[in-house]
């Protein structure tokens, strides 16, 4: 199915030139990339908001589309009516599952899906110190302290003795 750029704009068929452009203007301020760092989704939108307002604003394309859409619309309303999904056995679900999947795919016309962004695993500090902490704490508590004397220089004062 093809996308539908009044739906997608939210303004009616019969929409003047000045309501497109204010409709694009309002909807590309807030899909545009800048405005959602790293959303996919929304840049995607954002091509599909530009696409339809291009197409909707010059009027040669917009007389074009418009036919298209009044005869993808006389080919919905005139196809035969399809069974609903409980009265069918399941060889005929799934066979009208692979044909909707494969045309979601190779549609052109198809609305892409975005990817779910994937978010990375965060290793949780670790609340209890290592070995090396309790370690290296030792081994300063065994080192001489340093105390700085009257001439102001900083020297090495043995455990045994405080300082002077």
């Amino acid at each position: 199915m093809a996308l539908d750029y009044y739906k997608l704009l939210g303004i009616p068929p019969d929409a003047d030139q000045q309501r497109i452009r204010s409709a694009y203007r309002s909807l590309a301020k807030r899909c545009h990339p800048d405005t959602n760092r790293g959303s996919e989704a929304a840049a995607e939108l954002f091509r599909q908001i530009n696409n339809a307002y291009r197409i909707l604003s010059d009027p040669p394309r917009r007389v074009r589309y418009d036919e298209e859409r009044a005869n993808r619309n006389q080919r919905q309303a005139a196809a035969p009516a399809v069974k609903p999904a409980s009265s069918l056995d399941p060889a005929q679900k799934f066979s009208r599952f692979v044909t909707s999947l494969l045309d979601a795919i190779f549609t052109p016309d198809a609305v892409p899906v975005a990817p779910t962004p994937v978010r990375p695993v965060v290793a949780k500090p670790n609340k209890t110190p290592s070995f090396n902490f309790f370690y290296h704490r030792a081994l300063e508590k065994e080192k001489p302290q340093y105390c700085r004397g009257s001439d102001g220089v900083f020297r090495k004062v043995p455990r045994n003795k405080p300082p002077a």
